[in-house]
């Protein structure tokens, strides 16, 4: 049975069930990589609670943690991109740090928490011209995952926006291998793939850090 239980068009990510297995991936000269118990990822039990709690306070909260999920995105790529990045069924991000453009068709799936089509069409639709669909700062989408991964119960060493990147990586090389998580995710190389895999929580609380320092206060709101 299918992981997500979601049909794979030639353009669509497929993520399977690990059925407990443990999935290694090795590079020339270094130890397996274990995909299913890396220690930051979510589980799917984990990412259904998060996206709940979540669409419980607020839709667009849901939307834009799922958006990150599904397509793998950056924090900076999350609230970057523009209405007209979503066309004919697909979203489009260019990658603004020397990786590959990518376009993923928008994920359509049979557990509500996880279909994203006609949300984010939708959501997008109603954005200005010019101005990003998710229109919030850095700061927030990682206050927002502190918060909902709080209330429901997800270890905070998962609780930042790194996590669901890691997630899709992860799953996506269960189910494709190293070169279809390569392609997704817009890494131009395998080396990059296997970088991200390993960098660990501190990394990503001090690029966290950093941003919060060019952040004004006033762009906390929602």
């Amino acid at each position: 049975m299918n992981f997500w239980a979601q049909p794979r068009p030639a353009e669509t990510l497929r993520l399977v069930k690990s059925g407990g297995r443990r999935t290694a991936i090795r590079p020339r000269n270094e130890r397996p990589i274990d995909l299913s118990e890396d220690g930051k990822s979510l589980s799917r039990p984990q990412l259904l609670m998060l996206l709940a709690c979540a669409k419980a306070h607020r839709e667009r909260d849901w939307l834009l943690l799922l958006v990150c999920f599904w397509h793998g995105l950056r924090v900076s790529e999350l609230v970057a991109f523009e209405k007209d990045a979503i066309a004919d069924g697909y979203l489009t991000i260019r990658r603004p740090d020397g990786s590959d453009r990518t376009r993923h068709m928008l994920v359509e799936h049979p557990e509500p928490l996880l279909d994203e089509k006609d949300a984010l069409v939708e959501f997008a639709g109603q954005a200005e011209v010019g101005v990003p669909v998710f229109n919030v700062c850095r700061r927030r989408v990682d206050q927002l995952m502190k918060r909902y991964c709080a209330e429901v119960g997800i270890p905070p060493h998962l609780a930042h926006a790194q996590t669901l990147r890691h997630t899709v990586a992860r799953l996506s090389i269960e189910s494709g291998g190293i070169e279809h998580a390569r392609r997704w995710l817009g890494y131009r190389s395998r080396t990059s793939i296997y970088e991200c895999l390993k960098r660990t929580e501190e990394d990503a609380e001090h690029t966290l850090e950093r941003e919060s320092e060019t952040e004004p206060a006033d762009s906390l709101s929602f």
